[in-house]
């Protein structure tokens, strides 16, 4: 058989290799440049090599959510890498919804920290007691100090059916933009810059304060700078906040277990009276001299207050002053002016509503006349 007799078609076109009668395998020059022969031969040929796995498990295990930042600036270059690494995330249907609003102007960053003290107490008082003052001791002085905020948003404008894998999981986009806050993070770390993620915002007032047009959402703050703290593990956890899960408590195989023995529900530290104590403690209101309801929200605040176990806040003083309103001349409120001046002097004398739930609750009472017609004997004056 003379050379080349045998020889394929596809052999012909693409040349043979050194006169064995093998030809050369075409190598893309753009692509995956790997044969099947090389990925069979060497599954694991992608890795990237034991010092990059191991400096990275060094990034996920080093990554810390910081609240304390030094004034120094951010260089351009870091804050562009950090950037640029959230915006290599992957995404459904490589659509990229996030996007990276950077904040340095101290005034946003003032009135965002407002914001979010604002819904930090709110939240707190759904929480227990001990879960509540923890929360309230969590510093968020960040926002404030750390030179550069950014805001992820997620551009939602495309309905989810025009976009590949978001017609069965809508929310899949905010996941995608979750991930790119993840690289981010990492990415802060391994230069040595300090992140915290900050969600106590609702998010309708945040995007109003960065002028987000309708349907670009907010997943929260990031704040970046130079950490003022090296924390050895999570703010949470020395905060004796919660525990890590190991695990095994996390990991189920296959499917969920039929009986109980899958992981355990998350924990809520939510607080609710029970029924019969709120209303037991509104029926105990009728007994002091203050008419039901006539503070309106405050005394509901102050029911719920004595049903889920004032006995439980420490220390403080309640403040409560009083003034006439003018709006009585017109005849529209519920109760006549003088209602204002004896109210406050049963809190001088400690027989009205706020009086005695802040005398069970263990906390001392200052009355202010603000305003009344009547002086009320024993009260502060407002100048004082």
């Amino acid at each position: 058989m003379t050379e080349g007799e045998g020889v394929s078609e596809r052999d012909a076109v693409t040349g043979r290799e050194g006169g064995t009668g093998r030809y050369a395998r075409p190598v893309p020059t753009i692509g995956d440049t790997s044969s099947a022969a090389q990925r069979r031969e060497d599954p694991a040929g992608w890795a990237m090599g034991e010092d990059v796995t191991e400096a990275l498990a060094a990034v996920v295990t080093g990554r810390r959510d910081i609240r304390r930042f030094r004034p120094d600036l951010v260089p351009e270059e870091l804050l562009t890498a950090v950037l640029e690494a959230g915006h290599r995330a992957p995404s459904v249907g490589h659509s990229q919804p996030w996007r990276f609003v950077v904040v340095t102007d101290p005034a946003t960053r003032d009135r965002a920290a407002a914001m979010a003290d604002r819904c930090r107490a709110q939240q707190a008082a759904h929480l227990s007691s001990e879960r509540a003052a923890r929360m309230l001791d969590l510093k968020l002085e960040g926002l404030r100090e750390a030179p550069v905020g950014v805001v992820v948003a997620c551009d939602r404008r495309v309905p989810a059916g025009g976009v590949l894998g978001r017609a069965t999981y809508p929310d899949a986009d905010l996941w995608s933009c979750a991930t790119a806050v993840e690289n981010m993070w990492l990415t802060a770390r391994a230069h040595g810059l300090g992140m915290g993620w900050v969600t106590l915002f609702e998010p309708d007032e945040l995007a109003d304060l960065l002028a987000l047009p309708d349907g670009v959402v907010t997943l929260g703050w990031l704040c970046l700078g130079w950490p003022d703290e090296r924390p050895p593990s999570p703010g949470l956890e020395r905060a004796a906040w919660s525990r890590r899960a190991p695990l095994e408590e996390v990991v189920v195989r296959e499917r969920w277990p039929a009986d109980e023995g899958g992981p355990a529900r998350p924990v809520s530290h939510l607080r609710g009276p029970q029924p019969e104590r709120l209303v037991g403690a509104t029926d105990a209101a009728d007994e002091l001299l203050s008419p039901p309801e006539s503070l309106g929200v405050l005394d509901r605040a102050l029911s719920r207050v004595l049903a889920v176990g004032a006995g439980d806040v420490v220390g403080g003083t309640l403040v409560l002053a009083g003034a006439d309103h003018p709006v009585t001349s017109l005849g529209v409120s519920a109760y006549p002016s003088e209602t204002t001046h004896d109210v406050l002097s049963a809190t001088v004398a400690g027989s009205s509503l706020g009086a005695a739930t802040a005398a069970g609750a263990g906390l001392a009472v200052v009355a202010v006349d603000a305003g009344v017609a009547a002086p009320v004997r024993g009260a502060h004056d407002a100048l004082c």
